[in-house]
């Protein structure tokens, strides 16, 4: 979680001075082939049958492309700590997402936790401390939009699990680094001509910049990602998500200790 949070102001030093997008597609040129070396010395393949590549390719654009775009652009907007609480309501929209895509029930506490979290958004766009930025209200739009795209991503990502749990054996199924392993490779495929509209060449890559990106592709992407499916593996699922909910914190702690960003009752509410 402490990898995950500490993204926030590293993604946000990057971004106010390099074109996003480039960004992303730079991290996934690290990340892609070392999931698959991964997956490999794990599973001795790296295949997919043709049949999951419509669901897979989907779940790349949400979880890689759209997802990165809007919280790269998120943060050179608007402040880290800001963001990274924005992207907190992320379980609540799954939570609304499953009731009507996977029929699971749609509670009070649900719709309760819909409200509360829309109004920090809301909140946090309006009364934020941090208003030393380009536009604060953009950047916590394009935040929030990164979380239902996150959403919508994961919702898809059960569907296609119980889909081929229920058509193949336990042995036969995808597992969490295969799919993720296609997932960002096919998601990595469109962040790349989008990155060359950005004309990425004419910007300063600094060594400060090169060791921003490495820190996010290999400990916030990498080694974040294996942790947890190892946390959910000792501890299991429901308590791993648990853990999830910690992002945020560490995101508003390392932006104030990285980046200097100002903290408020807002915050802690």
């Amino acid at each position: 979680m402490v990898l995950w949070g500490l993204a926030w102001p590293v993604g946000r030093l990057l971004a106010l001075d390099l074109p996003p997008i480039s960004i992303a597609a730079i991290r996934y040129a690290i990340v892609v082939p070392v999931f698959f070396l991964v997956l490999w010395l794990k599973e001795h393949s790296i295949g997919i049958p043709r049949a999951w590549t419509l669901s897979l390719l989907v779940m790349g654009l949400l979880n890689t492309t759209l997802y990165q775009a809007f919280f790269l652009f998120g943060v050179r907007y608007a402040a880290a700590s800001d963001d990274s609480l924005v992207i907190g309501i992320g379980p609540v929209l799954i939570a609304i997402l499953a009731a009507f895509a996977l029929k699971e029930a749609l509670t009070k506490w649900k719709v309760i936790g819909l409200v509360t979290g829309l109004a920090g958004v809301a909140t946090i766009s309006l009364l934020s401390p941090n208003v030393k930025v380009i536009n604060r209200p953009l950047g916590i739009a394009l935040v929030f939009g990164g979380a239902v795209s996150y959403a919508f991503y994961t919702i898809i990502l059960r569907r296609f699990i119980n889909r081929t749990r229920a058509e193949l054996t336990s042995r036969q199924a995808p597992s969490s680094l295969r799919i993720i392993s296609w997932v960002s490779l096919l998601g990595w495929l469109f962040l790349i001509p989008f990155s060359l509209v950005e004309f990425p060449w004419n910007y300063p890559w600094t060594m400060e910049a090169w060791l921003g990106i490495l820190y996010l592709a290999i400990f916030s992407t990498i080694i974040g990602y294996l942790f947890f499916v190892d946390g959910v593996i000792q501890i299991g699922a429901s308590r791993a998500a648990i853990f999830s909910n910690l992002v945020p914190v560490f995101g508003v702690i390392s932006s104030y200790l990285v980046l200097g960003e100002n903290l408020s009752i807002w915050h802690a509410a």
